[in-house]
């Protein structure tokens, strides 16, 4: 039978794998061209950077969307953040000119 304290140090490895694999995943999405489209398509599609206007039930549900989105954005900040080598910031900042230039060809601005 397992003690209290070797259930709260169970659930506290637990947690910091969670973290480390959660930022491994990110580190490799970030750092190629597919997962950087990937996430910059995920935040469109949660209205981050969107104004939202409209019918009160449609924008509290983009405002759920939103939520993810906003979340896994502060994810992606917090390891450019902590990023001792800069790189993820690199790989933040071409992923946003990247999909920024595809909007700008798809909106018909280029």
């Amino acid at each position: 039978m397992t003690t209290d304290k070797q259930q709260v140090k169970r659930i506290e490895n637990l947690r910091e794998e969670e973290m480390r694999r959660d930022e491994a995943a990110l580190r490799y999405l970030i750092g190629d061209e597919r997962g950087r489209w990937f996430l910059s398509r995920m935040l469109e599609r949660c209205h981050v950077f969107n104004m939202m206007t409209g019918d009160v039930n449609q924008i509290l549900f983009w405002e759920g969307e939103r939520a993810v989105g906003v979340e896994l954005y502060g994810n992606i900040r917090t390891l450019a953040a902590i990023d001792e080598t800069g790189q993820s910031l690199k790989d933040l900042q071409t992923a946003e000119r990247e999909y920024g230039a595809f909007l700008a060809r798809y909106r018909g601005k280029e």
